[in-house]
């Protein structure tokens, strides 16, 4: 929560470019892609290094790395530079994702994982209205301290993960008393995971909704004749139905099977983004995104858990940067597609972007027998895994809880 509350720059990356650096708005989109790729690179490359060189390190790398490119970008003026610091800021940033993730999942028991992920999101959301509210007042006053602020807030989170966070990267042992020692395993080992890769492909399809959504819902909404400051009221629907409502998820759907969660998300999601097409009111544009917030909050949370136990415990880095290529893949896909559909379709854009999300639904369903089984055999095999002894400190041994925060199982 610390991190996203502090998030400035992403949010008013565009806004800067623009009124500050005065660069076009084409320049501008070539600038964002740049970062696009940045975050690709950085995701891809945080996936090895978390399951190699350990979860901690590659926190603390991406958190002060990140810091030290924002001040330098505070600075940068000449384009090219500025393409090159937001090319490693995408990288810098991402690199957190694979490892924060995989540490959740080592920590948390499978039976627990959705509430713990759930939380995650909440807070991730909660820091993220915040900055949304105190970046605007920062900005107003001087553009450059949205720099400053946002590396200060990198840094205070790397200093957490320095000083009160250890290692929990699992090694495989043979048995309680044997040596440990980490199985190999590479990209090669996803590419033959049908049960995953059928996983990523059907996420694919409301991360296309969802990213549709966040770069052609303003034009529709200004489209009908509202203004921007009426899109800012229909948008907010979203943030404000998530911190309210998202903790609630677990109990909604505990004891039910994750795959028909995930079909039932994507119901909510088709029907939501259905009703876009017909909607030209403020009220009725915010029924619409309550819709599909309902299926995003079902979602991301039930995403996390299942890529989480999908992953053996020495591939979870990796499995995390590859599942996340699902919603980067979709950020460059949905609004060119997207673009195409309203120019050449109108309304009826929103019909066929609806039939994506019952076919999401639909492979959800048909996909559940197979990974139910993959699942089943996961947990009735889960091996024996420690945290790795140079990574526990005297302090911590001699803790009464030092059991149960290793998560030994």
């Amino acid at each position: 929560m610390i991190n996203r509350l502090g998030s400035f720059v992403i949010i008013y990356l565009t806004l800067y470019l623009a009124m500050v650096r005065d660069l076009t708005p084409g320049t501008i989109g070539l600038l964002l892609g740049v970062q696009g790729a940045g975050s690709i690179a950085g995701t891809q490359l945080a996936g090895v290094l978390t399951d190699r060189w350990g979860r901690r390190k590659t926190l603390l790398m991406s958190n002060f790395s990140a810091a030290i490119v924002l001040v330098a970008l505070a600075f940068t003026q000449e384009t090219w530079a500025i393409g090159v610091m937001l090319f490693f800021l995408g990288a810098a940033l991402n690199m957190a994702r694979p490892a924060f993730s995989a540490m959740i999942a080592d920590i948390i028991p499978v039976h627990d994982r959705v509430r713990a992920y759930t939380l995650n999101y909440w807070a991730i959301n909660l820091g993220f209205s915040g900055a949304a509210l105190l970046a605007g007042l920062v900005a107003g006053f001087n553009f450059q301290l949205i720099f400053f602020i946002n590396a200060g807030a990198l840094t205070l989170t790397g200093l957490l993960v320095a000083f009160r966070v250890t290692e929990t990267r699992p090694v495989t042992a043979p048995d309680a008393d044997g040596p440990t020692v980490t199985p190999d395993g590479g990209f090669r080992v996803i590419l033959r995971d049908r049960v995953f890769l059928a996983f990523v492909g059907l996420t694919f399809l409301p991360a296309f909704l969802m990213m549709s959504m966040e770069t052609l819902l303003p034009l529709q909404v200004t489209g009908t004749g509202l203004t921007e400051q009426q899109y800012s009221y229909v948008i907010a629907t979203n943030g404000v139905l998530i911190v309210a409502g998202q903790l609630f998820i677990p109990k909604l759907v505990d004891g039910k099977r994750r795959s028909r969660v995930l079909a039932l998300a994507c119901v909510f999601w088709a029907g939501g983004v259905g009703l876009t097409g017909l909607a030209d009111t403020v009220p009725l544009f915010m029924l619409t995104v309550l819709v599909w917030t309902i299926g995003e909050m079902l979602q991301t949370p039930a995403n996390s858990a299942t890529i989480a136990d999908l992953a053996p415990v020495h591939m979870r880095g990796r499995y995390q940067a590859a599942f996340s290529l699902s919603f980067q893949g979709a950020g460059f896909i949905a609004p060119t597609l997207g673009g195409l559909g309203m120019q050449y379709l109108g309304t009826w854009w929103w019909a066929v972007a609806a039939g994506i999300g019952l076919l999401a639904a639909a492979g959800n369903l048909v996909a559940e027998p197979s990974r139910e089984r993959r699942l089943a055999a996961i947990y009735a095999a889960e091996p024996v895994t420690v945290i790795e002894p140079a990574t526990v400190t005297d302090q911590q041994r001699s803790g009464d809880d030092t059991e149960q925060r290793t998560a030994v199982h």
